[in-house]
């Protein structure tokens, strides 16, 4: 086992048709129309960039983490520099530079601001930290400053600082740290009556991380450029406009450096409006030369131009006559071979200062410039909307003195970018291809502005208007990325040969259908390449900043001509609980011949695959599996071609004999229930396999399987008490260093995976990151030898990494859990190392297998079989009716069982059956008073369906644990001390676990007390109920040994197991009871959340009744509002009377929906009262127990926890014959409807 080097962290699917899907954090899989991959831990500006690539392309480019400023058009992310995992964004917007933590790049985080005294326009740090912003004075024709900081500070912290030229508008550093230079645009003011001189400032820098002097400061200028200068100024360098100095240095005013590119002792200055190139000495400080850049020809082949926004779309044509002026914005240096070339981003920019306006329309030109278009140019008849009258070009060039009109037309910027030796010859432009780009990018929008979509907003003005550009090395190859301001996006040319540049790839993240702040990334800015030797990832980034959107966004390079390595991935199920059957519904549960075809597919796509089980693969399952021992289940993942599995909680539901007995001998192999932490009790001697190793391509990897040691807790303590459960990061971590020490005689491998049954209780990787729990201290804590975890049992969807003491910096572990019911499969993709064995990158992934409405895998033939079996089997007995409903009765949370921190009216319903089953008439013991009933043991809902008849198997599936009932007397004391461990200890995967209890019992609580003081009073039939007092208690035999962490009930006095099962319990009373009503909610009461008490004569009505309730607690003439829901039906209420009460009547519809309803009171100024109203069908007499009224409780929690209990063994047998002889552990005793008044 060796520690990873680097690891790439894709997060993305290739794409057909050059777009590609883009992943989000993940709270649970998209509906999906095909097989596909979505990953967690990454937040991008949108969810669908737009991708286009070349054929042959050798890299990709993906976004994968945005930083949103939340300011939007107003400069918010500009220039960014990047240093320790950090990024230095320039917020023009705040005048400020933002820092931001990147070491997580898919989850920039903001750490804190530098300010300075002025407006920042750009950044730059060297490698040992000392940083630099350019500083424009408030005043920006007057001197700014540069502002030198600790960039390895936790806080602002800066150094000191020097002053510059005017308008400092870009800062760079030399590649040996030993020079700033600053680019002094100086810039006329708005009106043009000053327009100080464009210089460039070389300032020398301290070896130490310290500000320099204001005598480091030298100032080149262009002062040798003049008339009366030693240099001469080639005719092409476009000085021009007009001179509010008069003969005062008119040239220097006139040259505005925009962009500083350095090489060695050499710097470039880009003169933007100039349409030049400044050479700089850095020794002397002083301008050598200055190079004119030329024209572009729009009437050559492949410079064409699409010049109009009236067009009828994407129209690329060459135009004779019309000529482009590259103007250059961003520039970048950099050596092929031994020889120099710059770079530029050709932008195009217009003077426009005062009332001094350089550019016109085409059309508008002999209004505007000089005169009109000569009669003989071949533009002459070209000056139309749809040909080049919307065209902007400059009134400054082009006109022929002698005839007194223009020759030739001239367009801000070439809609390209160029290479250029540093003479200023071209070597390289890429002419018409950005447009053709993203024309194929996104044919609707190849032309749009950032302001708006539409086709060709911006055709006749710059096209997309390349403005930023970044050089990086991948592997053997340099890249160009160019930013395009204006559409959007990102560009990406091979320059490794310069004359034979060639264009890689495109990706736009931006969402053209939405508008503003919604869009993504707006007016890419600044471009900084992250190389993989300081990348947080180890593999090379690029930052963003986006001037409109506000937001800074990070991209990973993927070189696709890495060398090859030996790929490996790892198919993961979790909790899969026996769910045999394809179900779909909002649990997308695919089944088990789903599941064993998305495996056959993904196998076949990767020989190298490995399917693995995180635990709990049986237990907790529906009646067709359980109903046969989980025996087809155990089948099906064998046929299913499950490699190895860990236990879980749920594999010790019957008991360590029937796990080391049955179960075990069933899969045929032990590796399939490996734990490393189980351990014959009062020892450390493991009584499970450990770990199992395997082999693909010569690579050797292990997994290593835990339990949570919650799972003495969780199951019959009887069936373990010959084993305990042990602590799982010191046994995952015990077994990781064996199998790393290089002694292969106890094992030795290549890669190592801990299949961990337990989990984060949230989806949230940031949760996760925080959280104090033993799987959090697991995830992050686990030894460097383990590769990556697959976490299970609290029935989440996530993948997060998580950093790792003695890997690479940045290098993350994944933590994947790939939720319940085999409704997705996690995918670990390991690329190792085959030489050496190293794994060189590790990502994680949710694979979905249905999308809600139908499977997204084929089935497996052989398990679709086995299934098929199982099912005929299970309907001979599971079809069977045993009473009616009168309505739907089901879990906590939406959807129904996916929280059990709150009431539900299944739960209390159970808890009713129970109480029943110990205190009826045939009951031989001493008669119960309470019954509670843990939310994890209930795990379907009752529906009603179409005539409300319930089956053995739909009462089986309720409570598919096979526990017996125990009864016991507790005080009131320790009855409240029950309640209050319904709030589970710190650590626990749940915060809460509500219990269903019995009618005539309630209590009111208090949700955000503090631990143990959280009940507030209790009440038996309507009296309070003191500490002293003692009470006959019924509960199932899991919660009698302390299940759940309900450890009070262990100590329960006078304890009587009564051999009666909760299932057969649960059958005898719905033949006792004709038409079972829903539990009423209400038994637990949020304290103060009632300003008025309502009586409702009767909660349970059927269509055609009245409902008749009475208010009382208002104050003498108090008007409340009283509404019944779900169909709104309003009462008419008359006032409060002298007592404080009133009475209303609302008549229940013959075509209301049955089920349940909601009865609200509202008065102004007052939080609404619920009272909760179930409307069943009409039927004969008798019913099942009272209905009441009440407000649910606490507010959800998220997750859904794996149950607990044992099996249902030998109680099937007795639930069978008992059906078929028509025989009753219970004598039938009716009870006639009760109602709470």
């Amino acid at each position: 086992m060796s520690v990873p080097r680097s690891r790439t962290r894709s997060l993305f699917l290739p794409a057909l048709g050059g777009v590609v899907a883009v992943a989000a954090c993940l709270a649970a899989p998209p509906a999906l129309a095909a097989p596909a991959i979505t990953v967690a831990a990454s937040t991008t500006a949108v969810a669908e960039p737009i991708r286009h690539s070349a054929d042959d392309a050798r890299l990709s480019l993906t976004p994968i983490g945005t930083y949103e400023s939340g300011v939007f058009d107003e400069s918010a992310a500009e220039i960014v520099a990047y240093h320790g995992e950090r990024l230095y964004v320039v917020n023009a917007q705040a005048g400020a530079v933002d820092v931001l933590d990147v070491s997580d790049p898919t989850t920039p985080v903001k750490l804190y601001t530098l300010t300075g005294d002025g407006v920042a326009n750009s950044v730059a740090i060297r490698a040992d930290g000392l940083g630099v912003v350019a500083l424009e004075n408030p005043v920006k024709t007057d001197p700014g400053s540069l502002l030198f900081f600790d960039a390895d500070s936790d806080a602002a912290a800066p150094l000191g600082s020097v002053s510059v030229g005017a308008l400092p508008d870009m800062v760079t550093l030399s590649e040996d740290g030993s020079v700033a230079v600053v680019a002094n645009e100086g810039e006329p003011n708005d009106d043009f009556t000053i327009d100080p001189e464009g210089s460039i400032g070389v300032v020398s820098l301290p070896s130490t991380v310290a500000a320099p002097q204001q005598s480091d400061v030298r100032i080149a200028d262009f002062h040798e450029f003049e008339a009366a200068g030693s240099k001469t100024l080639h005719e092409d360098v476009r000085v021009f406009g007009p001179t509010p100095h008069g003969d005062d240095l008119p040239v220097s005013r006139n040259l505005e450096p925009e962009y500083i590119a350095i090489d060695g002792g050499t710097a470039y200055a880009a003169l933007q409006e100039a349409n030049a190139v400044a050479v700089v000495d850095l020794a002397t400080a002083t301008v050598t030369d200055i190079h004119p850049l030329g024209f572009a020809d729009h009437g050559q082949d492949g410079h064409g131009i699409d010049p109009s926004d009236r067009g009828s779309g994407f129209d690329i044509r060459t135009v004779p006559g019309l000529r482009g002026i590259p103007m250059p914005d961003g520039m970048q240096a950099y050596r092929a071979g031994d020889t120099t070339h710059l770079v530029t981003a050709n932008e195009g920019d217009a003077r426009e200062w005062g009332d001094y306006v350089e550019g016109t329309r085409a059309k508008s030109i002999a209004q505007n410039g000089r005169g009109p278009v000569c009669a003989d140019s071949p533009l002459a008849g070209l000056l139309g909307d749809a040909d080049l009258g919307r065209l902007n070009v400059t009134t400054e060039n082009g006109f022929d003195e002698t005839q007194g009109c223009y020759t030739e037309l001239y367009a801000f910027g070439t809609r390209s970018f160029s290479i250029w030796t540093t003479s200023g010859e071209q070597v390289f432009d890429s002419g018409e291809d950005f447009e053709r780009i993203t024309n194929a990018a996104a044919p609707e929008y190849f032309n749009s502005n950032h302001s708006e979509s539409n086709v060709e907003g911006r055709s006749d003005d710059k096209g997309p208007e390349p403005e930023g550009i970044t050089i990086g090395q991948v592997g053997d190859r340099t890249y160009a990325f160019i930013g395009f301001e204006r559409v959007g996006g990102i560009a990406v040319y091979d320059i490794t040969d310069p004359v034979d540049s060639t264009f890689v790839t495109y990706v736009n993240n931006r969402d053209f259908t939405a508008t503003g702040s919604a869009a993504g990334d707006l007016g890419p800015e600044g471009l900084t390449f992250i190389p993989s030797d300081v990348s947080p990832t180890g593999v090379p980034l690029l930052a963003v900043g986006n001037e409109v959107s506000g937001t800074t966004t990070l991209f990973e390079i993927e070189d696709l001509d890495a060398p090859a390595t030996t790929t490996i991935d790892i198919l993961t199920v979790n909790d899969f609980h026996g769910r045999l059957e394809l179900a779909g519904g909002s649990d997308r549960i695919a089944g088990a011949a789903v599941l064993a075809g998305a495996v056959d597919t993904l196998r076949a796509e990767n020989p190298n695959t490995i399917f693995a089980s995180a635990g709990d693969a049986i237990g907790a399952s529906t009646f067709t599996s359980f109903s046969q021992q989980d025996n087809p289940t155990i089948d099906a993942l064998i046929a299913s071609s499950l490699d190895v599995g860990a236990v879980g909680n749920h594999e010790f539901d019957a008991g360590w004999s029937d796990l080391e007995d049955r179960v075990i001998p069933r899969y045929g192999d032990s590796r399939y229930a490996l734990g490393a932490n189980v351990y014959a009790a009062g020892t450390t001697t493991p009584v499970l396999d450990e770990y199992w190793i395997t082999e693909k391509d010569g690579v050797s990897v292990a997994f290593i399987g835990t339990v949570t040691p919650d799972t003495a807790n969780m199951v019959d303590p009887a069936g373990i008490a010959d084993i305990e459960f042990g602590d799982q990061l010191e046994a995952a971590n015990r077994v990781a260093t064996q199998l790393s020490d290089g002694d292969s005689a106890n094992g030795e491998a290549d890669v190592i995976v801990l299949l961990a049954h337990d989990g984060n209780a949230t989806t949230s990787c940031d949760d996760l990151a925080a959280s104090t729990s033993d799987f959090g201290a697991l995830a992050r804590g686990a030894s460097p030898s383990i590769d990556a975890i697959v976490s299970a049992h609290t029935h989440q969807v996530y993948s997060c990494s998580f950093a790792v003491d003695g890997w690479a910096e940045g290098v993350e572990r994944p933590v994947i859990q790939a939720g319940k019911y085999g409704s997705d499969l996690g995918r670990l993709t390991l690329e190792v190392d085959p030489a050496d064995g190293r794994v060189l990158a590790a990502d994680g992934a949710i694979v979905p297998l249905h999308d809600g409405t139908a499977p997204l895998f084929p089935e497996n033939a052989e398990v679709a079989a086995i299934v098929a079996a199982a099912v005929a089997e299970a309907e001979t007995v599971g079809a069977r009716p045993i009473g009616t409903i009168s309505a739907d009765i089901l879990r906590g949370g939406t959807p129904s069982g996916s929280d059990r921190g709150v009431e539900s009216s299944l739960g209390n319903l159970v808890a009713d059956q129970q109480l029943w089953a110990t205190s009826n008439e045939s009951f031989g013991g001493t008669p119960a008073q309470i019954a509670l009933m843990n939310p994890g043991g209930v795990r379907a809902d009752l529906i009603y369906g179409t005539d409300g008849v319930v089956t053995y198997r739909d009462v089986a599936e309720t409570q598919p644990f096979g526990n017996t009932l125990v009864t016991m007397d507790l005080t009131g004391a320790q009855l409240k001390s029950v309640l209050e461990e319904q709030w589970q200890p710190d650590g626990s995967s749940r915060p809460k676990l509500h219990l269903g209890v019995s009618e005539g019992f309630s209590y009111v609580y208090e949700p955000d007390a503090a631990r143990g003081e959280h009940i507030v009073s209790m009440s038996f039939e309507g009296a309070a109920i003191e500490s002293d007092d003692v009470f006959r208690v019924a509960v199932n035999s899991f919660l009698a040994g302390g299940g759940d962490n309900f450890s009070t009930l262990a100590s329960g006095a006078n304890r009587a197991d009564t051999g009666q099962i909760d299932l057969v319990a649960a059958v005898s009373y719905f033949q006792e009871f004709e038409g079972v009503d829903p539990a009423p909610l209400g038994r637990a009461v949020v304290a103060g959340t009632d300003w008025a008490d309502v009586a409702l004569e009767a909660a349970t009505l059927s269509p055609g009744d009245t409902l008749k309730a009475t208010v009382t607690g208002l104050t003498e003439g108090q008007q409340i509002t009283a509404t019944l829901y779900s169909q709104p039906i309003v009462a008419e209420v008359p006032a409060a009377d002298a007592t404080g009460s009133t009475s209303f009547e609302i008549a229940i519809p013959a075509d209301i929906e049955l089920g349940a309803h909601r009865l609200v009171i509202d008065s102004v100024g007052l939080e609404p009262i619920e009272v909760a109203v179930t409307v069943v069908a009409a039927e004969g007499p008798g019913g099942g127990p009272g209905a009441g009224s009440g407000t649910p409780g606490s507010a959800p929690t998220p997750g859904d926890l794996a149950s607990t209990g044992v099996s249902i063994g030998a109680a099937l047998a007795v639930v069978v014959a008992l059906l078929a002889g028509g025989l009753l552990l219970l004598q039938r005793r009716r009870r006639s409807a009760a109602t709470d008044v």
